[in-house]
């Protein structure tokens, strides 16, 4: 058997250190997100963290694998038109309020451009964040905990009650409000099995098409009417809605706990488990599952 030459393998190593260490270098163009007050802290365990152009790149090296994100500029209010698609407001009482690819009739219901992003200005944080909310946005305690699971559900990991699901609202000029909630889980055509459903629909196949034409509230409204959308007289019916930044922080609570579980990878085994073959500890470790859509889900939420 050959064996490597001592100056060989102290080569290679020094080509290993070399490379783990240029891993780590900013080019000219790049400068580290420290060295910028638009760009917020990050918390993950390990990660790169670079702003280019008016862009601030994080890769997240760990926990749950990582992944590569553009977080909005702070200094902006959305990077709709430059970056992921976010429109963002940072309330009061801390967190992140958000949301992934606004309509443009809900920029105009907002009172924000269709056409360009914005500068943002704090002291409209808490206004545009209450807002926002009544749209739909969530609110999320940092970036951290949301690009890390997230990025989970997008690839595919089955969250169901575990990651907060879509909301769409539209307030018709009539009065009252249209309101339709569909899972995050990516749909599995053909290889749904009959234990890991999820409790809430996917949205119908053409629902972002048609959503994404309406020029007025009351297209919008009339859309999710024709797509099977649900209509309450006042938002005080809507169960799961909030109406303030506070009701969206308490609306969160219960999935701290939830979100926490699914970095477990034992847990996230058997929360869908078959009922037949969980252990009776199993068992206990899942929540009850609701008898139908969001109410009984919100039950003890309001």
């Amino acid at each position: 058997m050959n064996r490597a030459k001592p100056t060989t393998c102290i080569f290679l190593l020094f080509a290993l250190l070399a490379g783990i260490s240029s891993a780590y270098e900013y080019g000219d163009d790049l400068r580290p997100c420290e060295e910028d007050k638009c760009f917020v802290a990050i918390h993950s365990d390990v990660p790169r963290c670079w702003i280019q152009g008016d862009n601030q790149n994080i890769d997240y090296m760990r926990p749950l694998d990582g992944g590569f994100h553009v977080i909005p500029n702070a200094c902006r209010r959305s990077n709709i038109f430059g970056g992921d698609g976010y429109l963002v407001a940072y309330p009061s009482t801390g967190g992140v309020v958000l949301l992934r690819n606004p309509l443009a009739v809900d920029l105009q219901y907002l009172g924000l451009p269709n056409t360009h992003d914005t500068a943002r200005s704090p002291d409209e944080d808490d206004d545009l964040a209450t807002r926002m909310v009544q749209l739909g946005a969530q609110w999320w305690p940092n970036w951290d905990i949301y690009f890390r699971h997230s990025s989970r559900v997008h690839g595919g990991i089955f969250y169901d009650y575990h990651f907060p699901f879509e909301v769409d609202v539209a307030f018709p000029t009539t009065g009252g409000a249209w309101v339709a909630n569909f899972t995050r889980d990516v749909l599995r055509h053909g290889y749904e099995d009959q234990v890991c459903q999820s409790w809430l629909p996917h949205a119908p196949d053409l629902w972002h098409v048609k959503m994404r034409y309406a020029l007025t509230m009351d297209d919008k409204s009339e859309t999710m009417k024709e797509l099977g959308g649900t209509f309450y007289n006042s938002v005080d019916e809507v169960p799961g809605l909030a109406k303030t930044v506070q009701e969206a922080v308490s609306l969160f609570e219960p999935f701290k706990e939830r979100l926490n579980s699914m970095e477990d990878d034992g847990y996230r085994g058997r929360f869908c488990a078959d009922d037949e073959d969980d252990d009776e500890d199993a068992a206990n470790e899942r929540p009850e599952k609701p008898r139908w859509g969001i109410a009984s889900l919100f039950n003890g939420w309001r």
